[in-house]
């Protein structure tokens, strides 16, 4: 095809999409009942009595590369190297504290404060000794309900839980502020509900458990929220329910 050939094919493509553009133009302002036809009704949901059961989000991927391959280091590691010092329970917490706030100062919320609720700690430990990070016990016991099996005060609870390696691979500290991270910006997978968590604006304090050995970390979070006055805690937040998908490493 020559050149002139494809500069006229051209121009004649441009006029007979521009002609079906204006047309369509046209027959839209002609009718303007078309364009309010397509506009999607919605509807206001009733409000009920209960307060809907908070969200419950699954824990976030692990990095599996690093889980299965020890560094050579390891593998020339003298048995009279002292051991290692790291944060107590009290600093890590503090330091994962500290990590939320930032990330919530960053947005503009206010900081929430450190809660006291022993369940969180319970379930760190008892999924340390498992292996696997899920939200629903062997028991089959929620947040809410290990809060109250517990005797911890009772709040609306949002739970996060992120798996981390053990003192083999890194260091206590580190993990915990690498599971926040993941949390708030590698977290697509689980429709972003665990940087939800971090950076809602009504939560007043955060319970936080953390327990590691050599080969893994857990850390749960249960993000506390003060029930509205007159309203009931959801009843099957109380209840047991199935174990939902575990993660194992």
């Amino acid at each position: 095809m020559s050149v002139k050939s494809a500069i006229i094919l051209v121009v004649i493509l441009v006029g007979i999409t521009a002609y079906f553009y204006s047309d369509t133009i046209t027959n839209f302002s002609n009718n303007p009942s078309e364009i309010i036809n397509k506009i999607p009704s919605t509807t206001i949901e009733q409000i009920t009595e209960y307060v809907p059961k908070p969200q419950i989000f699954k824990p976030p991927p692990l990095p599996e590369p690093f889980i299965m391959l020890a560094p050579p280091s390891l593998d020339t590691k003298s048995s009279d190297e002292p051991a290692k010092q790291y944060p107590s329970l009290a600093e890590l917490r503090q330091i994962a504290l500290d990590d939320i706030n930032k990330y919530r100062t960053e947005k503009g919320l206010r900081t929430i404060a450190l809660g006291s609720a022993k369940s969180s700690q319970l379930y760190a430990e008892e999924l340390l000794k498992e292996g696997c990070i899920h939200h629903v016990s062997d028991r089959g016991e929620g947040p809410m309900l290990r809060y109250k099996n517990n005797g911890d005060t009772m709040f609306l609870v949002a739970e996060n839980i992120a798996g981390g390696l053990g003192t083999d691979w890194g260091t206590p500290q580190d993990e915990t502020l690498q599971g926040n991270y993941r949390m708030m910006f590698e977290n697509e997978d689980s429709n972003w509900g665990h940087r939800d968590n971090i950076l809602e604006p009504s939560h007043a304090s955060v319970s936080i458990g953390i327990a590691y050995d050599s080969e893994r970390l857990v850390m749960v979070q249960d993000f506390e929220s003060v029930l509205p006055a007159g309203y009931q805690y959801d009843p099957s937040s109380f209840m047991t329910e199935p174990m939902d998908q575990r993660y194992c490493w």
